[in-house]
């Protein structure tokens, strides 16, 4: 609400201070009291509202910039602005701005036509202005809007030149998105904060004003305000933010476009998507050791977006793989695609091939048929870093919500959504036993199924997951398969290996077991065989060559491990009968294949060197060179004419024998 005072009463009515104050003493006028904050009084103020319309019209007129001129242009008139002024549409303005342009159009519209109602247009303009004042005045506050005939009659030009730019915008507004942040200091500035140690703004600034002291001290003299470093960064495109600042991730995935797939030409089991996901709360061990989280391996139909298969575990690994595929084979028939991500579990080589993982030592070397070359699926590798590609991603969030928040010690997704009541659960014991939740899971997933979909197909609205699998399975032909057969199919596979002397091998739980075909094992050492075993049956495996023949079935072969420092001799015993056993086969086998002939070798080798002997002839050429020796004098030996004194030598070699005795 406006106020004046009580000086400002006394002018507008032409009478003395102390009047107005004996009115408004006696209740005559209504005035609110508060302190004078120069004097510490009590003082008078009187409300505009209150004051009758001539005196209300009076003040108005009072605080124009009241220019004396009865014709069309007042005298003082501004200049035209020359400048060349962008013409832009409605559309192109924010709503605020559209809200300003109507209320000016209509105010000039409105102006020019009361203003002619009163015998002089200054009179016209002044009683204007007061209404438009009084009526609008929340308006008028809100959006900071001033109104004077000088206003008026700019707003006016504006109109008729169709500027909604110069209609919405204030005083001072034509520099609007111009700063006065030098180039330099910009990309200094630019170069601090575009950077992935996230400087924030208030230090970006501070630093690029120490540059400027050191190196352009003319800019630092007028360094701009933190706020226009404010302005710069906010212009600046947040791609280009999230990319330096943040990461190219973050940058793809908020800011860069992204493929969207149509599931128009898939029906059910064309596509299954399968990823790991670890469950949002807390379990205990069936020995009640350790307190963890469980994971799941899950196998999400594209099309219909049902959990066609699953296998709870404590790690993810390959062999969860195979067990969810092998539950979801078993339940809904054989896919045609399995489209996985790029882990360790998805990719190894018997399930379907190392993909991008495989070593370049490795380019060349030819790996046995994987477990989903034996189903005929094809495996896609999603894109590294890009988990909008899989839709399996939404169904493990919803999981979470779902059937993870219901646990008591549901965990959270991190320690923001951890519930404060979990570290009394932990304390106190109240975990669930992991073998209590495999059961509970498994009949929540499969009502997962029975959920409504919420896809993109609007041939599936108000059906269930799994009616809309019904629907969509019936144009296509269902590839099943039998338990045994599966069995088969989805049996671990080996890398290629040669036979060795105890058989071959295969690597479990970081231990070799190894396999043979008993006695007759030294028949295929250094054959190049691979194995095909099943993990839940390690006692016997199935053995093929290069070409992916069947050689037979190999046994666990426990005789080779024996104790270090071992008391039973049987052990050794029979390990050294089974090779005197196959020593004799060797010999055996040998003499099959010589017939106990006595070849001699040398004999052989002889009669061959006689036989070529007459085919054998060296003969001289006609060019011959004869080499001579020339006699030469050799030097004499030292002391050769000198005589030996016999008795001095004698002598030294007696006191050199008394020496050694001494």
């Amino acid at each position: 609400m406006e106020y004046i005072t009580v000086k400002q009463m006394a002018k507008l009515k032409g009478c003395s201070v102390r009047y107005i104050k004996r009115i408004a003493h006696d209740g005559k006028l209504e005035t609110v009291q508060e302190m004078n904050p120069q004097n510490h009084c009590m003082q008078y103020k009187i409300p505009v509202s209150a004051l009758p319309e001539e005196l209300r019209t009076r003040y108005y007129s009072f605080n124009m910039e009241i220019v004396p001129d009865s014709a069309e242009q007042p005298p003082d008139t501004p200049k035209k602005d020359k400048r060349q002024r962008e013409k832009r549409d409605m559309g192109s303005f924010s709503a605020e701005e559209r809200e300003v342009i109507a209320f000016w159009s209509d105010t000039i519209r409105e102006w020019r036509i009361k203003r002619r109602e009163y015998e002089s247009l200054d009179e016209g303009d002044t009683v204007f202005i007061a209404h438009l004042k009084a009526e609008k005045k929340n308006f008028l506050r809100e959006h900071g809007i001033t109104v004077s005939r000088q206003i008026l009659y700019r707003k006016y030009r504006y109109f008729k030149d169709g500027d909604l730019m110069g209609l919405c915008e204030a005083r001072g507004g034509h520099n609007r998105g111009k700063n006065s942040l030098s180039p330099q200091l910009e990309k200094v500035f630019y170069d601090l904060y575009l950077c992935d140690r996230e400087l924030p703004i208030s230090d970006c600034c501070r630093l690029t004003a120490e540059w400027a002291r050191e190196n352009c001290p003319e800019l630092a003299a007028a360094m701009p305000s933190e706020r226009t470093f404010r302005r710069a960064a906010e212009r600046l495109p947040q791609a280009v933010v999230k990319y330096f600042r943040y990461s190219e991730k973050e940058c793809r995935d908020e800011c860069l476009p992204y493929i969207i797939r149509l599931y128009d030409d898939i029906e059910a089991n064309d596509v299954w998507v399968a990823d790991n996901h670890t469950l949002d709360f807390m379990t205990r061990t069936n020995d009640g050791s350790k307190v963890h989280r469980l994971y799941i391996t899950g196998i999400l139909d594209a099309k219909t977006q049902v959990l066609v298969g699953w296998n709870i575990t404590e790690n993810p690994s390959s062999e969860s793989t195979v067990l969810a595929l092998r539950h979801a084979i078993m339940r809904c028939g054989v896919p045609k695609m399995l489209y996985v991500d790029n882990g360790r579990e998805f990719l190894t080589h018997d399930i379907g091939g190392k993909g991008h993982r495989r070593r370049k030592s490795q380019e060349n070397v030819t790996d046995p048929p994987t477990i989903l070359e034996h189903l005929g699926v094809k495996m896609i590798n999603a894109i590294p870093e890009n988990g909008r590609a899989k839709p399996i991603e939404r169904m493990f969030l919803t999981l979470k919500n779902t059937i993870s928040r219901v646990v008591a010690t549901f965990t959270g997704g991190n320690i923001m959504e951890r519930p404060e009541s979990l570290r009394w659960q932990l304390k106190h014991g109240f975990v669930p036993y992991d073998s209590q939740i495999r059961e509970q899971l498994d009949i929540l997933l499969e009502g997962y199924n029975g959920s409504l979909y919420s896809g993109c197909e609007p041939q599936f609205a108000g059906l269930t997951r799994a009616e809309a699998w019904c629907r969509s399975i019936r144009r296509r032909t269902f590839l099943a398969c039998d338990e045994g057969t599966l069995n088969l199919l989805l049996m671990r596979t080996t890398r290629y290996q040669k036979v060795r002397e105890n058989g071959v091998f295969v690597t479990y739980g970081g231990e070799k077991l190894w396999y043979n075909c008993g006695a007759d094992n030294w028949k295929y050492v250094g054959k190049e065989v691979y194995v095909r075993y099943d993990p839940a049956e390690l006692d016997t495996v199935r053995i093929y060559d290069r070409d992916d023949r069947y050689m037979g079935d190999w046994y666990l072969d426990m005789s080779v491990f024996v104790d270090y420092i071992t008391a039973e001799g049987g052990d050794i015993a029979d390990r050294q009968r089974l090779i005197a056993h196959q020593i004799r086969a060797i010999r055996q086998m040998g003499s099959e294949l010589t017939g106990d002939m006595r070849i001699d070798a040398l004999a052989l080798a002889v009669s061959e060197a006689n036989r070529k002997v007459g085919a054998v002839s060296l003969q001289k050429p006609d060019n011959i060179e004869m080499i001579t020796a020339e006699e030469r004098q050799l030097p004499k030996a030292a002391g050769e004419h000198e005589e030996l004194d016999y008795k001095r030598l004698i002598q030294g070699a007696e006191n050199r024998l008394k020496n050694e005795n001494n």
